[in-house]
């Protein structure tokens, strides 16, 4: 179990704290080791971009980083994001195809047992063994007012994320009867939050330094079963899920140095323990930790993020702490382009590139992106409105 200790605050004279606390406290609020819950991608800008978010873009900074809010110099103060819709798909392994190939196999020996039938289904089972399916979706709406003068934003976000498991063994195919079955788990977030932000008129190091804060309630729901693999498939059944909700805070914190940023979050703050249906299986939400540094110029965006802290995956997946690089160029008013690149540092290092565009038609704004890797793909669209 990894463990960080910091000194949070230090006194001059017994009245002014270290300019340097909001940086500290963020440490200390994230001194636990892991999340359930990996770093969502919950925007099109993001995925695009490989994931990062954390230190440029205030529109999507209620997904990101909240103190994103009181950094945006945009001539309109207000941004109506409505919707934005995401989906995300692993299966490297095509479990899907080899379940449907499994079970027409499995057909043909009800109807023809012979050693041939027998071999084919045997043969199906083995392609399944061990291997993987996920999935997850999002969508959320967003109302921002991202100024220096005054910021702050209601969202509402929907988010899912499940994983299915064949489990191979005990099969009688002289019979024929079958005892593999294909584990299910998964877990649904209804998310609804209030963020604000605030510049900290200081000087030396608390200048420009951004402070930003979200509330959140959750409500939150566990899926886990398992079903006989002769008629099972990789959809979820929501049915027997079990049900929970939590208050839980965002805090993040931004610092300029002329064209480049620093940023920290930590998010999922207040922890809470949810359970996979009947499976007996437990998830936790629990604090997340990012760094992002940006390089922004007039037209161009350079950006690396950081997950400090690896975070454990939703049901059977893997792990993951996160390192991504991404790219933006507004190459016109009317069009920017996005690029990004995204490596996973644990174990599984896996990763994948990512690409989309944004096109602004006055007061109209639409954002598209897509990414392919080793284990996953992706596609997110969204409409916003800046008035």
């Amino acid at each position: 179990m990894q463990k960080m200790t910091v000194k949070m605050f230090s006194r001059k004279n017994d009245k002014k704290l270290h300019p340097g606390w909001p940086f500290a406290l963020l440490l200390t609020l994230c001194t636990q080791t892991a999340t359930a819950v990996p770093f969502g991608v919950f925007d099109a800008r993001t995925m695009a971009m490989g994931g990062v978010g954390v230190a440029s873009g205030p529109q999507f900074a209620v997904f990101n980083n909240p103190a994103l809010l009181a950094t945006a110099d945009e001539v309109h103060e207000w941004f109506l994001l409505a919707p934005t819709l995401s989906r995300q798909l692993g299966d490297p392994d095509n479990v899907e195809d080899s379940l449907s190939a499994f079970q027409q196999a499995a057909d043909t020996l009800d109807g023809n047992n012979n050693a041939a039938n027998r071999a084919a289904v045997q043969q199906q089972l083995n392609a399944l063994d061990g291997n993987l399916y996920s999935s997850s979706r999002n969508s959320a709406f967003v109302l921002a007012i991202p100024s220096r003068i005054l910021s702050g934003a209601a969202f509402f976000n929907v988010y899912e994320a499940t994983t299915a498991q064949p489990m191979i063994g005990g099969d009688n195919l002289a019979a024929p009867s079958y005892a593999s079955t294909l584990a299910q788990r998964g877990l649904r977030v209804v998310e609804n939050g209030v963020a604000a932000a605030k510049v900290l008129n200081g000087s030396g190091w608390m200048r420009n330094l951004t402070v930003g804060f979200s509330a959140k309630f959750l409500l939150v729901s566990g899926y886990g079963y398992a079903d006989p693999l002769r008629s099972a498939d990789v959809d979820i059944n929501r049915t027997g899920s079990k049900n929970g909700g939590q208050f839980i805070f965002d805090i993040g914190v931004l610092k300029e140095f002329g064209v480049w940023k620093m940023g920290l979050v930590a998010k999922n703050i207040v922890p809470g323990n949810y359970k996979y249906g009947d499976s007996g299986d437990v998830f936790k939400v629990e604090p997340q930790l990012r760094a992002g540094f940006a390089y922004q110029s007039r037209y161009s965006v350079l950006e690396l993020d950081i997950d400090l802290l690896e975070n454990d995956p939703v049901g059977f997946g893997s792990a993951s702490q996160i390192a991504a690089l991404g790219w933006e160029w507004q190459v016109w008013q009317w069009l920017t382009l996005r690029a990004g690149y995204n490596q996973n540092l644990t174990g599984n290092e896996a990763s994948y590139g990512s690409a989309g565009i944004g096109l602004l038609i006055s007061t109209l704004q639409i954002d598209v992106a897509a990414y392919s890797g080793d284990e996953s793909e992706g596609i997110s669209a969204q409409l916003g409105l800046q008035f």
